[in-house]
């Protein structure tokens, strides 16, 4: 199986501008986060900045995993879909949620959503020119669009957050932080040969190895956080946090014997399910000392 995984390198120039990419929209998210850290709380914008990258994560699921609309070309690896797969990484993680940071932090007018939106659309063009992107059925003009949805969603919600720290907002907000959490170690361990998921009827469906196995991993933690979310911030309590765990521990447990969850090499069951507990410990935390009831929701509850 491992030979599945065709992990020879090819262009290792390709994905330096994804890396250089990525980093310069992180130093320029976390310049912002400290500028305004008097505004809003340093933590605030963290988990803002998690729950706008899950936005985009559930986003490009759709539009490339699903529907092939454009390619990364990172050039690391020979299969195509182990390129797109980084070059998600790279840029869902960092690009997007960056953007929608400085937006918020600075609390820009709409009329920067159009210069963001001409920004994003400009190195799109210089990737696909130095061969680092490449269009399907995806067009110039659907990438602005995208991009000033996608900060007007962001930018609505980044309010909601900051207004009302409870109930169904509250839920919402948490649910995207804690899929995040709960599946980024999932295409990273896939990457490196580790893992991966298999189904017969999505392995036919999808006809690659990295996709069907993401397509699988991607829909699991989808249930697996709204079940974390509802014990952990719903229920409250804390023996529901336990129950939390055990449900994640067992779900992952019965993939691995039904060999829906593939283990490589020297890798272990065991590794995994620790990184499972340390991200739902992670999120637990981060929902414990984050983004607290504030007085409107104080009112609310009398």
């Amino acid at each position: 199986m491992i030979s599945l995984m065709n992990k020879t390198g090819c262009n290792m120039s390709n994905v330096m501008w994804y890396i250089g990419l990525a980093a310069i929209s992180m130093g320029i998210a976390a310049y912002a986060i400290y500028m305004k850290r008097d505004t809003y709380k340093i933590s605030t914008f963290i988990v803002f900045y998690i729950f706008a990258s899950a936005i985009t994560w559930i986003g490009e699921f759709i539009v490339l995993g699903l529907f092939n609309s454009y390619a990364y070309k990172t050039g690391l690896f020979q299969n195509p879909w182990a390129q797109n797969l980084l070059g998600h990484l790279f840029l869902n993680a960092s690009m997007f949620p960056a953007a929608a940071t400085v937006m918020v932090a600075y609390s820009l007018r709409y009329g920067y959503f159009a210069l963001v939106a001409v920004i994003f659309v400009l190195i799109e063009y210089i990737f696909v020119k130095l061969g680092l992107y490449e269009q399907h059925w995806w067009r110039y003009y659907m990438s602005a669009i995208n991009v000033v949805l996608f900060l007007l969603i962001t930018k609505k919600w980044f309010s909601k957050m900051n207004q009302e720290r409870c109930g169904l907002t509250r839920t919402i907000i948490f649910y995207f932080v804690a899929f995040l959490i709960i599946h980024i170690p999932t295409p990273i361990l896939l990457l490196l040969g580790k893992q991966h998921y298999q189904l017969g009827l999505i392995n036919n469906l999808a006809r690659d190895f990295y996709l069907s196995s993401t397509i699988i991993a991607f829909t699991n933690h989808l249930i697996i956080s709204s079940l974390v979310v509802f014990f952990v911030c719903i229920l409250k309590k804390w023996y529901w946090k336990i129950a939390a765990y055990i449900i994640a521990l067992i779900v992952q447990t019965t993939y691995a014997k039904m060999n829906i969850f593939i283990i490589h090499g020297d890798w272990k069951l065991i590794y995994y399910l620790l990184i499972q507990v340390f991200c739902i410990t992670t999120f637990i935390l981060i929902e414990k000392y984050t983004l607290k009831p504030n007085k409107n929701c104080l009112k609310t509850n009398r």
